[in-house]
């Protein structure tokens, strides 16, 4: 994953939190190894079981989907 795909998901993340999930969003998923490892190299949160946009971050590799937002029922 390049930098500017990585950051053109780090927005759709952002954009999926403003669409009346703030409240409801418990945690992040990542399931693309790429994003993960830019996400690594760029904050060092990640690495050590850090937050992104203030919710626990995961790392669970899938293939057909780079991220997912889990929230409360």
């Amino acid at each position: 994953m390049t930098e500017e795909e990585a950051k053109d998901v780090l927005e759709r993340i952002e954009y999926e939190l403003s669409l009346g999930q703030p409240h409801t969003a418990t945690q992040i998923v990542i399931h693309d190894l790429g994003l993960w490892a830019y996400l690594e190299k760029t904050s060092g949160l990640i690495a050590s079981g850090g937050v992104l946009f203030d919710r626990p971050v995961l790392l669970e590799p899938k293939c057909d989907a780079s991220f997912t937002v889990m929230s409360k029922p």
